[in-house]
């Protein structure tokens, strides 16, 4: 294969990985700005035509004026005011199937030309398989939210795990393709290390399903604070408050104990990933000569750095209502250091046969 054939896959991929990363941005903001309800049917193919006019416009409000969040908390909504969440939920949609068109079209030209070979045609066809699974969760994360003022918790969680896992496995993939003629040169600790990055792995995507529960559940809104708890580094109410998982399955403002118990395991799980990262880093330093991998190391440290003092801002800004900015940017910093993550773990566990395999 020419290097300008292999350019091309590897910018494809790379693209990819912007698009996605973009996606759960606008979906952040879809969420933040209690937008995602807006739309209250799915329509695959209709669907990628707004409303185009005033009776349009209309229709798509009265059909969201039957739902129990506006009858709950928008019953003073207008029109004009409808059209702004519906932008975004709308957005969301369409950057999806945007999206599909420029993962498949090219895909199927580089099949054509035989520039894969079938190892990479697999995995490119478990990505598609992931970002269908995506779509249609997304749908059901959707109807299940307009039987109640906001989507459950656990559901927005979900389908936040499934969008980040994949951008992780993008990332992988896109490194392995520019990094095509990489051969590992540890010196010492590779198993060792291993080991060490899956632990990083498992945590930081069980960080992110509690922090999709949290926001889901709104829990920054309950402890404002940092480092203690509302003036406690051990909240009372884990111990005075009945035990209740009400509002991990359904929004529910009264389950205190839920919203103690997520936020409270979430900034554990924080101090846990700082110090895993932290340790891997020191042990890491001096195991490769290879002068890429260490420029990704160095930035591991930063990056988790940067997410925690995030998520710190977006908790303190939790007076009175979630700060739509912070709370994008934390997700923004979630992305980053998966990235960053998966670009180290590919230099840890890439076999030089896999690597030149890739494409043809």
């Amino acid at each position: 294969m020419s290097p300008i054939a292999r350019k091309v896959v590897g910018w494809w991929l790379l693209i990819g990985c912007l698009m996605v990363f973009f996606q759960v941005i606008v979906g952040g903001v879809t969420r933040l700005t209690e937008s995602g309800l807006s739309i209250t049917e799915w329509k695959p193919v209709k669907g990628i035509v707004p409303p185009l006019n005033d009776t349009e416009w209309q229709a798509e409000f009265e059909l969201y004026r039957q739902k129990v969040q506006y009858k709950t908390i928008n019953e003073d909504m207008q029109v004009s005011e409808f059209k702004w969440i519906y932008f975004w939920e709308y957005f969301h949609r369409f950057w999806a199937r945007f999206m599909g068109f420029v993962f498949i079209i090219p895909f199927v030209i580089f099949v054509a030309n035989k520039w894969l070979d079938k190892a990479f045609f697999q995995k490119i066809g478990v990505l598609f398989l992931w970002g269908g699974l995506i779509g249609i969760y997304g749908w059901i994360m959707v109807k299940s939210g307009l039987t109640g003022i906001y989507v459950p918790p656990i559901h927005l969680s979900i389908h936040l795990f499934l969008a980040l896992s994949m951008f992780g496995w993008l990332v992988y993939m896109t490194v392995s393709v520019f990094r095509l003629d990489y051969h590992p040169s540890f010196t010492h600790h590779l198993p060792s290390l291993k080991r060490l990055s899956l632990i990083i792995l498992i945590v930081l995507f069980m960080q992110v399903i509690f922090g999709g529960i949290v926001s889901g559940m709104k829990a920054g809104l309950a402890y404002p604070t940092w480092p203690d708890m509302n003036g406690q580094i051990i909240p009372s109410a884990l111990f005075n408050e009945p035990a209740s998982t009400a509002g991990f399955t359904q929004y529910n403002t009264q389950d205190f104990w839920g919203r103690t118990f997520i936020q409270f395991v979430h900034r554990c799980t924080a101090y846990l990933l700082l110090i895993l990262v932290f340790v891997f880093y020191f042990k890491s330093r001096k195991a490769s000569t290879d002068k890429v991998f260490n420029v990704g190391l160095n930035l591991l440290p930063v990056a988790v750095l940067l997410q925690a003092t995030i998520g710190i801002l977006t908790v303190l800004n939790c007076v009175g209502k979630i700060p739509v900015g912070w709370g994008v940017l934390h997700q923004a910093g979630a992305m980053l250091l998966i990235a960053n993550l998966s670009f180290v773990m590919f230099h840890l566990f890439a076999k030089p046969k896999e690597v030149k395999e890739h494409i043809l």
